[in-house]
């Protein structure tokens, strides 16, 4: 099965442009489409707006994003973990904060790179950092519903039956402010102990929500896993390239969850 990133296909092929925007740039699905609609994209000197236009990546000479070149050459495509600390946040710019994962990743030398498994600023862990953006897509949006594993500690953990009730109804999904919350698993583990979550879809500050639910605070909260991949024992701060068979079993997983058919 090819996958779904071998875009640029055999000579004569047509594409849509958003596809190529997205591999070239690695950007996401979404955001390539922004970016042609809002007129930030040109094709050998002539601006083009619509995202779904066919085109053939052969015969164009230049392809242009907010006037800077892109090359036209197939990239290697490369994916990293990344342990985000706690207090950064997970934005490319902020006017009012400077410590962000996007000027990290500009310092190191990383362009058109963006990542999947976006947390909050007072949280840490995991993130996967790549400039495949079909891979991107496919770890980010919802509706593929990639499992996300968290370390939870709260303020006071209570009883394990009354704690046992409380997972249940998180199972069930809890209404709050308009959202339904909802987790795939949990339970206790570890010492001192603390609460192993998983998630398939990560609304704003859901787990802090969640235990808000029954008057409990989170204190610290730590991701473990997207998808297949782990933390382990990667340092804050820290950036670490996937090569060989993790990163085939990543895509192999990406593929999969976005096209189970």
């Amino acid at each position: 099965m090819a996958y779904a990133y071998d875009i640029m296909g055999s000579p004569n092929t047509k594409i849509k442009l958003l596809l190529l925007v997205q591999r070239q740039a690695g950007v996401s699905r979404r955001k390539a489409q922004e970016l042609i609609s809002a007129g930030e994209v040109a094709i050998d000197d002539g601006l083009v707006t619509d995202p779904f236009l066919l085109i053939q990546p052969e015969a164009i000479q230049q392809l242009v994003l907010r006037g800077h070149p892109l090359s036209l050459q197939s990239r290697e495509l490369r994916v990293y973990r990344y342990h985000k600390p706690k207090g950064m946040l997970s934005s490319h710019d902020d006017p009012h904060e400077g410590n962000t994962v996007g000027r990290i990743l500009r310092a190191e030398g990383f362009f058109g790179y963006s990542w999947a498994g976006r947390l909050d600023q007072d949280a840490e862990g995991l993130l996967l950092i790549t400039n495949d953006g079909v891979l991107l897509n496919q770890l980010s949006h919802p509706r593929y519903e990639v499992p996300k594993t968290y370390r939870v500690w709260l303020d006071e953990l209570p009883t394990r039956v009354v704690l046992d009730g409380m997972l249940q109804e998180m199972r069930q999904g809890i209404d709050d402010d308009g959202d339904r919350l909802r987790i795939s698993s949990g339970h206790i583990a570890g010492s001192p102990p603390h609460v192993i979550l998983q998630l398939t879809e990560g609304k704003k500050r859901e787990i802090r929500r969640l235990f808000a639910h029954f008057q409990l605070q989170v204190v610290r909260l730590l991701r473990i896993a997207i998808g297949p991949v782990e933390l382990g024992s990667l340092p804050p701060r820290s950036l670490e390239r996937m090569t060989g068979a993790d990163t085939v079993i990543l895509r192999s997983f990406a593929q999969e969850t976005s096209d189970p058919d």
